[in-house]
């Protein structure tokens, strides 16, 4: 930071020289003196020449105070080399009246001519900056200061306050202008905040699929989200290590999973757009807790990507804002927002844009973090439309959403009935028939099902729908008639007719690969339509505004488009109009496009059994011509079954046999993931032992069980409990299922690895009574907000430990535990620090800052990772720790006491305060930096100091 300030202070006060010297300069010969040789000539007594240096220097630090705030998100070393260069380059040019006038004393046209005669290199965006600016406060400065005259010049300095107080308003009116603010910067932060309350407004509502437009109330997203859990492979851990776990990891809640770049892939109605929505309010409101805290102050920019199915995607940052703010935003203003690394760009649905434009999307993606690598970017797909490596390459973590748990169902009936305003009746009447009906389980497992078996039961007495034909039947009914009827509202469209409307619209968009239509696109379509429908009467305007007033099923999301409110409804009417128009080779010719998928399976439900027949031995034979495409094609075949009510019974066993044999069991997650396409299905094809399977055969048949979720399910994995191979896939799946039933039925009798059990949350804690072989525990309770230990009383087998915390702490539970790791973070402080047992790795992050460290005197730690010690916190107590190899320091802004560390082989450093890793320039030692925070010296460590970086 010193370096920083002197080099801006430096170009400062050459700036005001420089213009100083031709302001008193009467010559050409007299531009080749110094200020001082010109003012010894004009000025006898030393009192005037101290005025005019004290002007002089007056004007150097206004100008290097405005030049402070145009470069302060610069590095130390760009600003040393840049303003360097500046400076000589200023010192070359002319400056004299006739050369002021030939560029109309534009400082543009200045800034150019210096560029001109510079060699051709790239210099950098902070040498551009500076080189502009310089110019400006160069021509302000010569424009303002009075015309001199030698003989004046005594009386002008007199006046020197009055002088410097008139170049101080000129200076401070001038725009920092720049290749990213060329009209300056001085509204970015009202209109910041008026974009934020414009996202927040916008975007904090949760609409209640099931009800229609009218009837729908509005519910706050902020208060109604419900977080889903995630699996995954690969994930950077923000808090505690500074290298990415490699293990793969379930039931963690997707906020906890979010890096700085994550690619969150999720089936249809398991809530995407809701978690992309969210994460805008929040970030405009700066609500964020926990591990996303650090993105509090970002600014969200949510992009759609089915808006762009069927135009270009946007080349301008500042596309990204549109609606009613995008005319008065300053220009620049997102490309300033990104590059100071303050942009969360949200781009949900890949899957809605035709197959051959993602691979434009995924180089869209490139080239946008390419020109603002410092943004933060979470993008959503469906599973069936890219695989999970898909952004790898541009340094994506990918996970996938979870069925919903038992638990978060009754969460979600919970929220979804008191926001409808439903008696507590029909809530208790769903939560007892999806308790004890099986298939009702499985129906409820993603969020659009759930809320649509609660809008049913809203006004159904009757039995609940059997399976998903059922049930999008029974929801478009009530939607498109049931409602309105009850209401004795009148309808000038019978539901026949408004489903073909609605079924042509969806075979339209899915034909064309697109999501929306342009409204007027939907007004001819309709006009078209209507023409064959001989009981229709009614003018295709009245029947457009109908539709998107009364159906609940589609609707004008913006001015100008129209889309369906979910694009299950999309598939499930496309696939009943591709078979009512006899399209099966149409569906076959698509077969090998992902986003066509649900849409064949659903048509498959529709068909008739003749044309079931022909379409699924369609597939089959497409994939014999065509292997590369074969397992896709099997699987879909597959899936299809789940729709079918009838169908020839040798057809059913080629698909069958097709499973059997070249499917199951999966050996890689990617083969599990795609077996998931067949639904509850699975179960029928998985092994009843795994003795006879290799390890990873094993191990992705237990996950893909697991992902079933149901009772049957359950019976199948308590089977495989036994083999002694699976037990981590078997506590993974645990909270997807009955916590009881789970541990009574499935891990009871299960031989744990080393008698070891990882608990994820503390519901699970009343149950490990039922687990007879458990001898030590695992708690890692990251994803709680936990006020007290006590839980800790339950256990006498815990031996490793991480919770997330808030409030004052007693660390007394803790006492007389075997524990061999501790992980404790976010809370105000810690009390009774002395009571800690015995660790090999500790980590205790509060919020406050550490006054005395002495707890940690003589302990024989090996890891240890802290928070900020307050000022006069005694930090020798760190070399009485014997053993220590690994320390990782949040918010530590001076580390030279750590180079003393003998055995210190691995440092962590990050912060929001500038660090100076010069101290630790001579250590043999790995460092580890977070990108997001500012290091001085690095350029400055010696060889055997190994710099990585994480976020």
């Amino acid at each position: 930071m010193g370096l920083e300030i002197a080099a801006v202070s430096k170009l400062g006060q050459s700036v005001a020289l420089r213009a100083a010297t031709e302001w008193l300069a009467t010559n050409t010969d007299e531009r080749t003196l110094s200020l001082t040789e010109i003012a010894a000539a004009e000025l006898s007594k030393p009192t005037q020449q101290a005025k005019l240096k004290t002007l002089v220097d007056h004007i150097g630090h206004q100008v290097t105070e405005q030049l402070e705030t145009a470069l302060e998100r610069f590095s130390d070393a760009d600003i040393a080399s840049s303003l360097t260069a500046v400076e000589e380059a200023l010192s070359s040019v002319d400056l004299s009246d006739a050369a002021l006038l030939a560029a109309d004393a534009d400082p543009e046209v200045l800034a150019q001519r210096i560029r001109r005669s510079l060699p051709r290199a790239d210099l950098g965006r902070c040498h551009e900056i500076a080189l502009d600016q310089s110019c400006r406060y160069l021509v302000q400065i010569i424009r303002n200061l009075p015309s001199f005259q030698p003989r004046a010049l005594a009386e002008v300095l007199s006046r020197a306050t009055a002088q410097a107080a008139m170049l101080d308003d000129v200076l401070s009116r001038l725009p920092r202008t720049s290749l990213y603010a060329p009209q300056g910067t001085d509204n970015d932060d009202e209109f910041r905040d008026e974009y934020l309350r414009y996202i927040g407004a916008t975007l904090d509502r949760l609409e209640l699929l099931g009800l229609t437009m009218k009837d729908r109330p509005r519910l706050a997203l902020s208060v109604a989200y419900l977080s889903l859990t995630v699996s995954g492979e690969k994930r950077a851990r923000d808090n505690w290590f500074a290298e990415p776990d490699q293990h793969a990891y379930s039931g963690m809640r997707v906020e906890s999973a979010l890096v700085r770049r994550t690619y969150v892939r999720g089936e249809a109605g398991s809530g995407k757009t809701t978690l992309l929505d969210w994460l805008a309010v929040t970030a405009a409101r700066s609500g964020f807790t926990g591990r996303l805290q650090r993105w509090n102050g970002m600014v969200p920019f949510p992009i759609r990507l089915r808006s762009y199915a069927d135009k270009p995607l946007p080349t301008r940052p500042e596309d990204f804002v549109t609606g009613w703010l995008a005319g008065i935003m300053p220009a620049g203003w997102v490309h300033r927002v990104l590059r100071a690394g303050k942009g969360l760009l949200l781009v949900d649905g890949v899957d809605e844009v035709p197959l051959e434009i993602r691979p434009k999307v995924r180089e869209w993606l490139r080239d946008l973090l390419q020109a603002f690598p410092d943004a933060r970017a979470v993008v959503t797909a469906r599973p069936a439309a890219t695989d999970d490596k898909w952004l790898a390459e541009l340094n994506f973590s990918a996970v996938s959403l979870e069925q919903m748990s038992p638990a978060d169902v009754k969460a979600f009936l919970q929220r979804w009935h008191e926001a409808a305003e439903a008696s507590e009746e029909a809530q208790r009447r769903l939560v007892t028939q999806i308790e004890s009906r099986q298939h009702l389980q499985g129906l409820a497992s993603s969020p659009l099902l759930c809320a649509m078996l609660c809008a049913l039961n809203l006004g159904r007495v009757s039995d609940l729908p059997h399976n998903r034909m059922e049930l999008y039947a029974a929801a478009l009914t009530m939607l498109l008639d049931l409602r309105d009827a009850e209401r004795g509202i009148a309808r000038i469209l019978t539901t026949s007719d408004k489903t073909v409307l609605l079924r042509d619209l969806a075979w339209r968009l899915t034909l064309g690969g697109l999501s929306q239509l342009p409204t007027a696109k939907v007004h001819e379509h309709v006009a078209r339509k209507i023409r064959s429908m001989p009981n229709v009467d009614e003018e295709p305007d009245a029947v457009v505004a109908h539709l998107l007033e009364r159906s609940g099923v589609i609707r004008e999301p913006v001015p100008g488009q129209v889309d369906f409110v979910h694009r299950t409804f999309q598939e499930y009417l496309a696939g009943e109009e591709a078979m009512q128009d006899g399209q099966v080779e149409t569906l076959v010719a698509h077969a090998v496009q992902d986003s066509w998928t649900q849409t064949i399976v659903l048509a498959c439900g529709h068909g008739q059994r003749s044309q079931v027949n022909e379409l699924l031995t369609s597939l089959l034979d497409l994939a014999e011509r065509q292997p590369e495409d074969a397992r896709r094609l099997h699987l879909l075949a597959a899936a299809c079954l789940e729709t079918v009510s009838d169908v020839d019974a040798d057809l059913c066993d080629r698909i069958d046999a097709i499973v059997k044999d070249r499917l199951v069991p999966p050996r890689t997650p990617e083969e599990t993931a795609s077996l998931a396409t067949i639904g509850h299905r699975i179960l029928r094809y998985l092994p009843a032992s795994l003795d006879e399977l290799s390890l990873a055969e094993a191990e992705e048949t237990v996950r893909s069980a697991a992902l079933v979720a149901s009772p049957e399910a359950m019976a199948k994995l308590a089977s495989y409990a036994s083999d002694r191979r699976v037990q981590s896939e078997l506590l993974k799946a645990w909270q997807s299922f009955d916590l009881r039933l789970y541990a009574e039925k499935v891990l009871a009798e299960a031989p744990l690895i080393n008698g070891m059990a990882i608990v994820k949350s503390t519901t699970q804690l009343p149950h490990l009574i039922h687990l007879r072989h458990l001898t030590r525990v695992d708690m890692s309770l990251t994803e709680e907000r936990l006020s007290s230990l006590g839980f800790v009383g339950q256990l006498s087998s815990l031996v490793h430990l991480s919770a997330n915390l808030t409030g004052e702490i007693d660390l007394t539970p803790l006492a007389g535990h075997p524990l061999q790791t501790i992980y404790l973070v976010n809370a105000q402080r810690y009390r009774n620090v002395e009571h800690l047992p015995e660790v090999i790795s500790l980590a205790l992050y509060q919020l406050e800052k550490w006054r005395s460290l002495d707890f940690l005197r003589g302990r024989s730690l090996l890891s240890l990772h802290l928070s900020a010690p307050a000022t006069g916190c005694d930090l020798s107590v760190l070399n009485e720790l014997p053993r220590l190899e690994s320390l990782y320091c949040r918010n530590w802004s001076d580390p030279e006491m750590l180079a003393a560390l003998p055995l210190l082989k691995d440092l962590s450093l990050a912060g929001t305060e500038p660090i100076d890793v010069r101290p630790l320039s001579k250590r043999s030692l790995t460092l580890r930096l977070r990108r997001t925070s500012t290091y001085v010296g690095i350029e400055e460590l010696g060889p055997d100091v190994r710099v990585y970086w994480f976020d």
